[in-house]
């Protein structure tokens, strides 16, 4: 099954909202509030309706009211949905004053509403006729929560074991069976018991009788001709009964017709191919089934063939090795221009960065000795201005200090001059090694080109361009073989399901004409049944006549009696037989279907616990509770036993169990999981995600989550496959 678009008219606070799902992983990432609980519950209600199940009147569920829109606007909802290769579009108003569902079938939405009845709930139940599923039951099998099975003790019979027998029926059933046996009572002399007050009632009244009929002879008479249409009576009725168990025999026949001729439309797979042919009728149909797959074969061969001869091309294999090579250097050549084009950079910085120094440092040298040389100047004038007034002492010490100044002077130039030839000769050696990568860079880059034998870089991505198209020209050939080769097994497949109805057509024909003589003596049996009726009627009649209120009052209670004993006896055995087989049933089914749903369940636990955990059993006497075997001790532990983490780890195995085993009866089912890994930790969570990507190549998953780990890990794969899809809740 696979839900392809839901329509939330007014659910919640949702109006007017339109979802579009892909058929695989669905992931919706949104914070607390922002209605993916009530998107979850509008898939459910548009699905099955607001009612419960397993109820004889109409109750609706507690979240009727909850999910009421909370906006001006209808409770409406529209689902698009795919069952047995068909596409189904199933209209709900839920308010309950204009309670209505209609079903549609694409493509030309021709309406089926009026071809499923309504049961006692005045519900038609669109997708559990589908499915075989109620809302209980669905929502168990396929929302993976905490809580226990809400219906469980439903759950047995909705898994068939494989071997197609009679499905298991609960020990609660025998529970009740044994107590409605110890009711009636297992021996008629027991005063205590339903039986024995009836076996005492039949005496009386039987005592009653006789002395009454030993008041007349013509009350006897008529009593034994009465005592011989009851036994008529009760030949009729059981013949009759015997005809009415024709009924379902009729019935479960024609809906064994219905469903290969609506499989008649769908390409068998496989495992379908000989269900078809070990379910034929005729030894034509077996041979129609058995020459159409082994035509199929041949033609799947050819195009194995084909594929072959395309694989071993030597051209093809040559280019694409070509291909592979040219691939490699372009990405070689990526780099390396990527390095020319970072040298040349780099070498440009550092030309910048010379002149910004050279620049900075004359600036700075220039500054630093100017001083010195102005105070000599000042000093040796003032010396000279001395000698003119004849003083030379004050002259002679001014020129002294004006030789000091300047040496000192001379001397700060010197040092400013060392450090900036260490610079330069540090610069000059960087630019030169620069200038040498750059030439080998030079150099690998001709190599590459001359590889290929063109003169620049442009010249070498048309010749890789080219690789690609020829590459591009035979994978279009081949994909046009292998459409004509699809298309003649198209018109196979269409000409089988032609002459496979043909033939089931004839077939209908042929018993058509024995449901007609069964109906029509039936029809006999119940106008003789009510002959006999009236024929006892009008006896009892006549010996009221005759004999008064007495007579007819003591036959009519010891007839009551002993009918009331009989239909106890028969009930007694009734629910014997009944316990028996169930008792057989239920311990058929453990052997057939408990292992496969055990060993599913262990496999999905060994898998998300990383091999922690490898042995879990489920068991249907107790709602399948969960039980695991803890490997270090080797103890059996209840669920609630286990760290919360473990716990949520064995109903997500649990769930995944009857899923898979439920899927296989019918179709792969959808998964629903509402913020279920919070309490994993990351590598429980990895795991778990990881079998979800693999579970989700045949079923549809809807992944509800508030935090963003989910998404941070998924991302990957599911932005890259079209099967699977990631939705912002607006």
């Amino acid at each position: 099954m696979r839900i392809d678009e839901l329509q939330l008219k007014g659910f919640g606070k949702w109006q007017d909202a339109e979802f579009h799902f892909a058929p695989g992983i669905n992931l919706f990432y949104a914070p607390n509030e922002a209605g993916k609980s009530t998107l979850l519950q509008g898939i459910f209600a548009a699905l099955y309706g607001m009612k419960r199940d397993y109820v004889k009147t109409t109750r609706y569920l507690p979240e009727y009211e909850k999910y009421r829109p909370w906006h001006q606007g209808e409770y409406e909802t529209i689902v698009t949905y795919q069952l047995a290769g068909k596409t189904y579009r199933l209209h709900r108003s839920l308010l309950k004053e204009r309670e209505q569902a209609r079903l549609f079938l694409d493509p030309e939405w021709t309406e089926l509403t009026d071809v499923y009845q309504e049961d006692r709930r005045k519900e038609r139940n669109f997708v559990e006729k589908h499915l075989g599923l109620g809302r209980s039951l669905f929502t168990d099998v396929t929302w993976i929560r905490r809580e226990p099975l809400t219906a469980g003790e439903h759950l047995m019979p909705a898994l068939k074991a494989e071997t197609e027998e009679a499905n298991p029926m609960i020990h609660k059933i025998l529970g009740e069976l044994d107590r409605e046996v110890s009711t009636i009572g297992k021996k008629e002399r027991a005063e205590n018991t339903l039986l024995g007050k009836a076996s005492t009632l039949v005496a009386q009244k039987e005592q009653e009788l006789r002395h009454a009929e030993s008041v007349s002879h013509e009350v006897g008479r008529l009593s034994r001709q009465i005592a011989d249409w009851e036994m008529e009576r009760v030949r009729q009725e059981q013949q009759r009964q015997r005809l009415l168990q024709g009924r379902e025999h009729w019935a479960k026949k024609d809906e064994e017709w219905q469903k290969r001729w609506q499989l008649s439309y769908t390409a068998p797979d496989e495992q379908q191919w000989v269900w078809w042919e070990n379910s034929a009728q005729s030894q034509e149909e077996r041979s129609l089934h058995q020459g159409t797959r082994q035509a199929l074969r041949r033609l799947q061969t050819t195009m194995q063939d084909e594929l072959s001869v395309n694989l071993s091309n030597s051209v093809q294999i040559k280019q694409r090795r070509e291909l592979e090579h040219i691939q490699q250097d372009y990405e070689q050549g990526v780099r390396l221009r990527r390095h020319w084009e970072e040298a040349h950079m780099e070498l440009a910085r550092q030309a910048a960065a010379s002149r910004l120094s050279i620049g900075r440092e004359a600036r700075q040298s220039s500054g630093g000795a100017v001083w010195p040389w102005a105070i000599a100047v000042v000093l040796a004038g003032l010396g000279c201005i001395s000698f003119l007034f004849d003083q030379a002492g004050s002259g002679g010490i001014a020129l002294a200090l004006a030789f000091i100044a300047a040496g000192y002077g001379w001397w700060m130039k010197s040092k400013s001059k060392a450090p900036r030839k260490a610079t330069d000769d540090g610069r000059s050696e960087e630019w030169q090694n620069i200038q040498q990568e750059i030439s080998q860079l030079d150099e690998k880059l001709g190599m590459l080109l001359r590889k290929w034998q063109v003169t620049d870089w442009d010249a070498f991505l048309e010749r890789k361009e080219e690789l690609h198209h020829q590459l591009r020209s035979h994978e279009s050939e081949r994909l046009t073989s292998e459409i004509a080769k699809k298309e003649e097994e198209s018109t196979l497949l269409q000409e089988w399901g032609r002459k496979v109805r043909t033939c089931l057509a004839r077939e209908k024909e042929a018993w058509e004409s024995e449901r007609t003589n069964w109906q029509t003596e039936l029809s006999r049996s119940e106008e003789r049944l009510q002959e006999i009726r009236e024929q006892i009627a009008k006896a009892n009649g006549q010996m009221e006549a005759h004999e008064g209120v007495f007579v007819a009052q003591a036959r009519s209670e010891y007839e009551d009696a002993v009918m009331s004993l009989e239909q106890l006896q028969v009930r007694r055995e009734a629910l014997k037989l009944a316990r028996d087989m169930l008792q057989e049933a239920l311990e058929e089914w453990n052997r057939d279907v408990s292992p496969a749903v055990n060993q599913h369940a262990s496999m999905v636990m060994d898998k998300i616990s990383a091999g922690v955990y490898r042995e879990v059993r489920l068991d249907p006497r107790e709602g399948f509770a969960v039980r695991v075997l803890e490997p270090a001790r080797k103890q059996i532990l209840e669920q609630e036993q286990c760290s919360t983490g473990t716990q949520d780890q064995l109903t997500f195995a649990q769930r995944l169990a009857l899923l898979q085993h439920v899927s296989q009866q019918t179709e792969p089912l959808p998964l629903f999981l509402d913020d279920h890994f919070v309490h994993y930790d990351q590598d429980r969570l990895e795991r778990a995600l990881m079998y979800l990507l693999e579970l989700g190549e045949q079923h549809q998953i809807f992944l509800f989550t508030c935090v963003e780990r989910e998404q941070l890990f998924l991302a990957k794969w599911l932005r890259a496959h079209d099967r699977h899809a990631i939705h912002q809740l607006a």
